[in-house]
């Protein structure tokens, strides 16, 4: 039995709830168990390159203030920490934030599915929001606080962004550009929603007005964010060290680097035409800066790294520009 829309929200955002709990609920975090207390957290999400990822971090050390307030029994969750300093309270913060932010992008992921331009059967849009909470659920062995609500973001603009070149409003314009400055604040992996836009607007309509006025005005929002942010803290940091040969030499990273081909490959195997594949694969050509600061200070093992080009790459692998107006 098909389900109708609501039903289908009600159903996949219930999916997410319930696989996210029991990843975090279930299992003992090893990897990030030494920002699981708040001290701890402020020191190293204050300085570096965490310092500019604002937003999600407001809303974590809100939800963490906002628990203090209620006299909570913490060993009812029977939580076991690796690291002695470990907070169930701030362990609790971290899951109630992506909690919520992955339930969000996975509701903004049905509504891109139901959209026109998302070929697809039934089966198979299901089968893709599945996945796609599947693999994000695997990524939170690394906990923090921004990545799942950056996913939101990218999501919400990939929505806008379908409306807007059905219509060519310069409102939504506006409004894609407001996404993609807050998106900012969050992350500056925001930076792939240029990319996503570039290689949508470049299928449609190739190196023309149409593809260059749009992709001038959301990169101006997002420099604007990008630069201000660090006019602010009068700091121009963009990664904190060369990581690049431990990501080419040490095994766990390899298997990092794996897991990037085995689901780029992935979304290759279920594009519904040539046409998708070739959008896929100028996506990763547009989000080359991105890639490359992942190789250079990123580490590799950490597989949320990918997440957003999987998730896009995901969507693209359906989207039909053909059928935009």
């Amino acid at each position: 039995m098909k389900l109708n829309l609501l039903s289908k929200l009600f159903f996949t955002t219930l999916l997410a709830f319930t696989v996210n709990s029991f990843v975090y609920f279930s299992f003992g975090n090893i990897y990030s168990s030494k920002i699981l207390n708040y001290t701890d957290f402020q020191q190293q999400f204050s300085s570096g390159i965490y310092q500019y990822r604002i937003l999600s971090g407001y809303f974590l050390v809100w939800i963490y203030e906002f628990l203090s307030t209620f006299n909570i029994d913490y060993s009812i969750l029977k939580l076991k920490f690796f690291d002695a300093a470990a907070e169930p309270k701030m362990y609790l913060s971290f899951f109630l934030l992506n909690t919520f932010f992955l339930v969000l992008t996975v509701a903004v992921m049905v509504l891109i599915t139901e959209t026109k331009n998302f070929v697809a059967t039934y089966s198979e849009k299901l089968l893709l929001i599945t996945v796609a909470i599947l693999t994000v659920a695997l990524s939170q062995f690394v906990i923090v606080p921004y990545d799942i609500s950056s996913y939101f973001f990218l999501l919400l603009f990939y929505y806008v962004f379908i409306v807007y070149l059905n219509t060519n409003s310069p409102q939504k314009l506006i409004v894609l550009a407001i996404i993609m400055l807050v998106s900012t604040l969050n992350r500056e992996s925001s930076a792939l929603s240029l990319s996503l836009a570039s290689t949508l607007l470049f299928s449609k309509f190739g190196l023309r007005k149409e593809t260059l006025v749009p992709v001038a005005v959301l990169a101006f929002a997002f420099l604007t964010a990008y630069l201000g942010m660090r006019f602010m803290n009068e700091s121009f940091s963009t990664n904190d060290g060369n990581l690049l040969v431990q990501n080419l030499s040490e095994p766990k990273n390899i298997l990092g680097l794996l897991f990037w081909l085995v689901f780029f490959v992935f979304t290759l195997l279920v594009a519904k035409d040539r046409k998708c594949i070739k959008n896929i694969i100028l996506f990763h050509l547009l989000s080359i800066p991105y890639i490359l600061m992942c190789f250079y200070s990123g580490i590799l093992y950490e597989i949320r790294l990918y997440i957003p080009l999987f998730l896009t790459s995901l969507l693209l692998s359906r989207t039909d520009v053909r059928k935009f107006q």
